[in-house]
């Protein structure tokens, strides 16, 4: 068993910490970054726990032979809605397999994944949830009572405690049993609500899929701002490009994201910026320029109030880590 507990202060930090799972976090909201993440793994299972105090874009490929379930510890979902978000506030999401996976958590989101090999469930479950948990390519919402879902937080808050407790005292074999203990919880708990046992419904009638329209024209908006084309266009250019009227683009970044697609884009753009001004010996000029900010002033001003701190001051941090 492999355990990993660490604090970020920078998000790309935060990004490249989860191994096996490739990601790139943009952060959307003015302050000091602040993260978290807990990850367990076992031969075949992996509990992994994410918290972060800034609203992140998050872009993420999930693993091959893998399926994941994404429980929400703290999710607000008061200012956008579940089917553009991508992910349940107040239920669980059943990932991907193997796919692109992207949404915008708000502010102070706090989940934990159980992730599970696909040939661990398969003489578990019925052939019927086995296919339907295969075949998904996008992911897929499970409403399940709050009193539940309550319960499952609460057990994998007791798990991780668990998992972080000194474990001295214990001899080498009474160690590899409370590690079994533990992961068979885990498993019998995804088993639940992979056959749909929670409300007697099974998974293919229990879960809906997630995404819809909108999520799809943030993703597209969000992917060209970072193109080389498109990293110095402008609102009304990606419209025209996209083929977007301006009201539907508004309201697409209100369900998605809870702001508008300026605000949300100069943050892509800047985070943009911030990776290069980590990985490259760039004048802080040129980086502004390449992602549409020709007045320097006026970048380092944005820059410093969303990530609270310098372009300059990122750089200098580099150099000295």
């Amino acid at each position: 068993m492999l355990i990993q507990s660490e604090t970020f202060h920078e998000v790309n930090h935060h990004a490249r910490s989860l191994t096996c799972w490739p990601q790139e976090y943009d952060q959307l909201t003015a302050g000091r970054f602040e993260g978290y993440l807990q990850d367990v793994h076992f031969d075949s299972v992996r509990l992994f726990r994410e918290r972060m105090n800034q609203g992140v874009a998050q872009h993420t490929h999930t693993p091959a032979g893998q399926i994941a379930l994404l429980v929400p510890i703290h999710l607000d979902g008061s200012k956008t809605s579940d089917q553009a978000r991508n992910v349940l506030a107040d239920g669980i999401t059943l990932l991907p397999c193997d796919e692109d996976f992207f949404f915008v958590g708000p502010p102070d989101t706090d989940y934990s994944v159980i992730s599970l090999q696909q040939d661990q469930l398969h003489d578990l479950l019925s052939d019927e949830d086995y296919d339907t948990l295969l075949s998904a390519r996008r992911s897929h919402g499970i409403q399940v009572k709050p009193e539940w879902l309550s319960q499952v937080r609460s057990t994998l808050m007791s798990l991780l405690q668990e998992l972080n407790s000194n474990d001295e005292q214990l001899s080498e074999q009474q160690t590899a049993q409370k590690e079994k203990a533990l992961r068979d919880r885990l498993v019998l708990m995804a088993l639940d609500i992979y056959s749909g046992s929670l409300d007697s419904h099974p998974l293919h009638r229990s879960a809906r899929p997630l995404g819809n329209q909108h999520h799809y024209l943030v993703r597209r908006c969000h992917e060209y701002a970072l193109s080389d084309e498109g990293a110095t266009a402008s609102v009304l250019d990606i419209c025209k490009q996209l083929g977007i009227a301006r009201r539907t683009l508004n309201y697409s970044f209100a369900k998605v994201t809870g702001t508008s697609p300026a605000q949300y884009l100069r943050a892509v753009k800047l985070n943009a910026a911030r990776r290069q001004l980590l990985t490259s010996n760039l004048p802080v000029t040129a980086v502004a320029a390449n992602y549409g900010f020709f007045h320097t002033g006026d970048f380092s001003q944005e820059y410093r109030r969303l990530f609270g701190e310098t372009p300059t001051a990122t750089r200098a941090g580099r150099v000295k880590g």
